[in-house]
Order: C-alpha cells, then sequence, then structure tokens
C-alpha cells in the first residue's frame, strides 16, 4: 500500500470544506479510510489544525477534529534532526521546510501540497491533490 504525506493545507481543506479545494482532500481521505493508501502528517501539522480549528470553529470543536483525525492518519514526530535539516536547508519557508524533512525521515517519498512552489527545493516527488489522484487512479485501476 502507498503511503502519501500530506502538508496541512491539504488537511485542512478536507476538514473545512474549502471551497474549490475539498472534493479532491475528501478523495484522498477516502481512499485512506477504504485502505487504498496510508496517509501521514507531521505533529507540527496536528499543532497548526488544533490552532487554526480552534480560531474558526471553537478549541471544543477543534479538539474532536484532532481526535476523529487520529485513527485516518499516522503521525510523524518532528524533532531535532528534522529541525536540524530544515534550518540548514535551502528552503524558503521554514514550515515547509520541516514537512519535507518529516515526510522524508518518515520514509515518505510523495507530499501531496497546493503549495508546490514552497516544496521547489524538496529531493521529494510533489504534487496537488488532483496530480496526486491523476496518477493514483491510473497506477490503481
Amino acid at each position: 500500500m502507498k503511503t502519501i504525506f500530506l502538508d496541512t493545507n491539504v488537511v485542512l481543506d478536507f476538514i473545512l470544506k474549502r471551497k474549490g479545494f475539498a472534493q479532491e482532500a475528501a478523495r484522498i481521505f477516502d481512499l485512506g479510510e477504504r485502505k487504498k493508501l496510508r496517509l501521514s502528517l507531521s505533529s507540527l501539522s496536528m499543532n497548526n489544525i488544533d490552532y487554526i480549528v480552534s480560531k474558526i470553529e471553537s478549541k471544543k470543536k477543534s479538539r474532536q477534529i484532532v481526535l476523529k483525525l487520529l485513527p485516518l492518519v499516522d503521525v510523524f514526530k518532528v524533532d531535532r534532526s528534522t529541525i536540524e535539516k530544515a534550518a540548514l536547508s535551502n528552503f524558503i519557508d521554514f514550515e515547509n521546510a520541516i514537512q519535507n524533512y518529516c515526510a522524508e525521515e518518515g520514509g515518505v517519498n510523495n507530499i501531496i501540497t497546493r503549495n508546490l512552489k514552497d516544496f521547489r527545493k524538496s529531493e521529494l516527488s510533489i504534487q496537488t491533490p488532483k496530480e496526486f489522484l491523476v496518477s493514483f487512479d491510473l497506477i490503481d485501476s
């Protein structure tokens, strides 16, 4: 089973049902739920998800969402090594560098994000949800 790493924006698209993006994110989560994919994200993403959802909804709602996400995803730790690699990298955005090295250290080669430009320095496969779904459906059919 293929494992992919989800950038925070994709998870938020799914949770918040963001117009224009929610359908593709929901399809990815559906594939994960049906065990066609393993979904992973960083502990940093969980923190950011809680923070953003609590500002839009409520703290109680954000914690409920975090707890509902846990059975659907593998959560990779962000540790000293991850931070050091990110700090020494050529990534412009530090958070995206952390995401990249978290995926790399977790052994995942595919990051799914809507921010392709922020991952230009990555050596991993970086795709939008739509690009991933198109390529996955070709392989999975």
